[in-house]
């Protein structure tokens, strides 16, 4: 039986950071397309709806998205995070949303729509993880 590859939408403004998530992405055998902010991420994930592309199986987002809040206190992070988690969701996707980040506040995270959270940095066990967890191991 043919297994489907997953597809993930990694959002993180820091190029470092996609460095090392697209290499663990990639190397456990994951399709990974990458977005720099918040904005990016929605306009992506409308344009694989309009285009009949399909939905990602799995949305990677760091909680700092610039171009969308413009601030830099934790409340406006969070803020930030929920307005992207709800034009997310008004897209019509319903993709597991998953903060990676390397705040120590994972209920913030829950609290703001992200159905999991996992610290930074992304390695191949986390991944495992929330793979397995959304069954998509």
């Amino acid at each position: 039986m043919d297994r489907r590859r997953v597809r993930v939408l990694l959002v993180e403004d820091e190029e470092i950071h996609r460095v090392v998530a697209r290499a663990v992405l990639r190397a456990a055998g994951v399709e990974v397309e990458e977005a720099e902010n918040g904005a990016e991420a929605v306009r992506r994930l409308r344009e694989h709806v309009a285009g009949g592309g399909g939905a990602y199986d799995l949305i990677l987002t760091d909680k700092q998205m610039p171009i969308m809040d413009g601030h830099e206190s934790g409340r406006a992070d969070v803020r930030a995070c929920m307005q992207a988690a709800r034009q997310i969701r008004a897209t019509g996707v319903t993709t597991p949303i998953v903060a990676v980040s390397s705040d120590s506040l994972p209920s913030a995270f829950i609290a703001a729509g992200a159905n999991d959270f996992a610290p930074k940095p992304l390695t191949k066990e986390k991944l495992g993880h929330i793979l397995a967890k959304f069954g998509l191991a």
